[in-house]
């Protein structure tokens, strides 16, 4: 095994372990919300909106993390990938997840999945315009 295949391996290991640990605090959210559905705990609906943006967002996103992780590891056995390119894939998710909470929970959006145009721009104003750009742009990257 190269040196460039033991990096992309660590890599990998690396992407794997934050898509594990993602998928637990997203199976917690959900959990929040049911619990709160139930009447277990109560939860504003403001809060609860926040949770179940970033529970929806969470899971796909992860998922497509994971995904490119795996799909990475498997190509990379067949011929030679750039190691640079997947940490820069994984950088540029990590970003996208931070500006995704900072959206969330210091701008206060909580649009789940309509996020699409032009509920941000025009949602009651129940939170600004930055919250709709950090999250749009979030989902970006």
């Amino acid at each position: 095994m190269n040196n460039a295949s033991k990096i992309t391996n660590k890599g990998v290991a690396l992407s794997l372990m934050v898509t594990s640990v993602v998928i637990v605090l997203m199976m917690i959210f959900g959990v929040i919300m049911l619990l709160n559905q139930g009447n277990v705990i109560q939860i504003s609906p403001q809060l609860f909106y926040k949770v179940m943006t970033i529970h929806g967002t969470g899971m796909i996103g992860i998922a497509a993390l994971g995904g490119s992780a795996i799909m990475w590891y498997y190509l990379s056995t067949y011929i030679h990938l750039n190691a640079k390119i997947f940490f820069a894939n994984l950088l540029l998710s990590l970003i996208g997840v931070l500006f995704i909470l900072i959206a969330i929970f210091v701008f206060h959006f909580s649009d789940g999945w309509t996020f699409l145009f032009p509920l941000p721009a025009y949602s009651a104003n129940l939170y600004g315009k930055t919250g709709a750009l950090l999250f749009l742009f979030g989902m970006l990257l």
